[in-house]
């Protein structure tokens, strides 16, 4: 009896011996993996605006009564609007044109994300109003924003990308081969160019 206690003695140390060794060997099979880094955001600039308005250049006997300035836009950004351009067409044949450029002075390529060219609206200043003098001038009227090197109109998604300078052609002109019988005011010359992040 003696002896097989001594034997299941040595049995469960011999087990516990396995275990043990079983453990150290794997142990010593494992693995650490690590990975370590480091980030840092450089500063950028958002920086588009207007530049280099130029005069205006009339054909005909196109004037201009009111210049156009480059001021403060509606989002207190500097250079972002150019505003209060007044001019008088008389005839078939007249147009006034303005050139300027958009500047990307910042570190973001840029995308024309939102652009509205307004719609001229003409109204008859006779008294009474003459509907058909409104008429002859809205359909004979062109109101156009291109890009000078080409002619191609500006459109929604034209980049602008970091450092770059465009040059725009803003014109107005009259065509056609009828006049009105009095003076019609012209509303709706307004662009809005808004640029997005690329």
């Amino acid at each position: 009896m003696e002896k097989e206690r001594k034997t299941k003695t040595l049995a469960t140390v011999a087990l516990i011996v396995a275990v043990l060794g079983l453990t150290v060997a794997f142990a010593a099979m494992s693995t650490t993996l690590t990975i370590n880094g480091t980030a840092e955001v450089n500063t950028a600039s958002w920086d588009i605006h207007f530049e280099n308005l130029q005069s205006a250049v009339t054909t005909g006997d196109a004037t201009e009564t009111t210049a156009p300035t480059i001021q403060m836009g509606a989002d207190d950004k500097p250079d972002s609007k150019i505003g209060d351009f007044k001019v008088q067409l008389t005839k078939p044949g007249d147009s006034i044109t303005y050139t300027f450029d958009v500047v990307n002075d910042g570190t973001i390529d840029a995308t024309l994300g939102t652009f509205t060219k307004g719609t001229p609206q003409c109204t008859s200043l006779a008294e009474p109003v003459v509907e058909n003098d409104a008429t002859i001038v809205c359909d004979n009227l062109k109101f156009e924003l291109t890009y000078t090197d080409g002619g191609t109109p500006v459109a929604q998604d034209d980049t602008l990308n970091r450092g770059e300078t465009k040059n725009l052609t803003l014109k107005v002109s009259f065509e056609g081969d009828e006049l009105p019988t009095d003076d019609v005011s012209i509303t709706g010359l307004d662009v809005t160019m808004k640029y997005d992040q690329k």
